[in-house]
């Protein structure tokens, strides 16, 4: 099934750098089978009030070699530049299947948690988190960098930004759902099934080890960052995020307590599984059994951003790590009658719901 990228280009920032895009681009598109459909054509608004400035629609042959070019390292350098020089949106769309069966349908609109997970959550609270992690690790180019579960690329792609075509990145998870949707975003990543606690590389292999959001999950934590400075070169640099506690991601507090009223603590305890690591005396004390010397725990601003309220509950339910499983229908319905009222005071005036959700990152250099 066909897919396009649709890009909205609103305004031109950095013409030199656009000009500089647009020598490499379509190349790289030629090259992933990708063929220009729209490139700036003029348009006439008929409905609503959306008026695109600049369109831009590239078809590939299906979702997963659009994602292919998107994320290649052909085009990573061109993106930058694109996203250097412009302010504009970008979507991925899906085109239709000629006289699908319901069978077809329901295959192509079944997701795994991995898809949910990096469709919605993804661009809500961790895309943005990769380069703050990246840059606490202070990654250089040509340096050898270790993902520790990588889930689906986020961190390890922004740590391919710093390493530069002289270094190189590894990812490792446990889970192969995950795996499988970060392989489709780059090449250039040696992406590995493999737990956190029993790392299957040498002593002193990596200049860099990072961990984005994983370690709350972990079987073992105190094995898994043992792991991780055994693989660290000496004056190698940890880097390992965790979202703060609970009380300080307002909305997410208020969707804990929303749950608890209506269905209990086993819910509501479900829901704050991914805040149990939020206080840095809790940290300071894993490192220490863990062997992780003279670390340092700081809390980083952080947001929170979904379409709505709707979007934000329905993310939560699909996702396995939360509440996946946990709800039936009437059940969810009732949350998001419940969650209008409840989160109200996180509604923007365009209807976009955002809080702060604060990490706190843990950081250190082998001896």
């Amino acid at each position: 099934m066909a897919a396009y990228c649709f890009f909205d280009v609103r305004e031109i920032t950095d013409q030199a750098k656009v000009d500089q895009y647009l020598t490499g681009v379509f190349a790289t598109v030629e090259q992933y089978g990708g063929r220009y459909l729209v490139l700036g054509g003029k348009s006439n608004l008929v409905e609503g009030d959306w008026q695109p400035v600049y369109p831009v629609i590239v078809e590939f042959s299906d979702r997963e070699q659009a994602q292919r070019w998107y994320w290649s390292r052909e085009y990573e350098p061109l993106k930058a530049l694109r996203l250097a020089g412009t302010r504009s949106n970008a979507v991925f769309l899906e085109g239709v299947i000629p006289r699908a069966d319901a069978a077809t349908i329901e295959r192509r609109e079944s997701k795994s948690p991995a898809e949910i997970y990096d469709a919605l959550f993804v661009p809500a609270l961790f895309r943005r988190w990769g380069p703050v992690v990246a840059d606490a690790a202070q990654i250089a180019g040509g340096q050898q960098v270790l993902d520790v579960a990588c889930g689906t690329g986020v961190l390890a792609l922004a740590a391919l930004d710093c390493v530069g075509p002289q270094g190189k990145v590894l990812g490792i998870d446990a889970n192969p759902d995950m795996l499988s949707v970060a392989r489709r975003k780059s090449d250039r990543i040696d992406w590995r099934d493999a737990r956190a606690e029993a790392l299957p590389f040498p002593d002193a292999r990596f200049d860099a080890v990072v961990s984005q959001f994983g370690l709350m999950f972990f079987d073992d934590r105190v094995a898994g960052l043992r792991e991780m400075m055994r693989v660290l070169k000496p004056g190698g640099r940890l880097a390992v995020a965790v979202c703060d506690a609970l009380e300080r991601s307002p909305g997410y507090a208020a969707v804990a307590a929303l749950l608890e009223r209506l269905f209990g603590d086993g819910v509501a305890n479900a829901f704050r599984a991914p805040f149990v690591l939020g206080d840095p005396e809790l940290l300071y004390t894993i490192c220490a059994k863990a062997g992780v010397a003279n670390a340092s725990v700081k809390r980083h601003h952080g947001m929170v951003r979904f379409a709505s309220i709707e979007s934000l509950i329905s993310t939560e339910r699909a996702c396995v790590w939360t509440l996946g499983g946990l709800l039936d229908q009437a059940q969810f319905e009732q949350l998001v009658d419940e969650a209008e009222e409840a989160l109200q005071g996180f509604v923007s005036a365009n209807g976009d719901v955002a809080f702060d959700m604060p990490a706190l990152i843990i950081t250190a250099t082998k001896n």
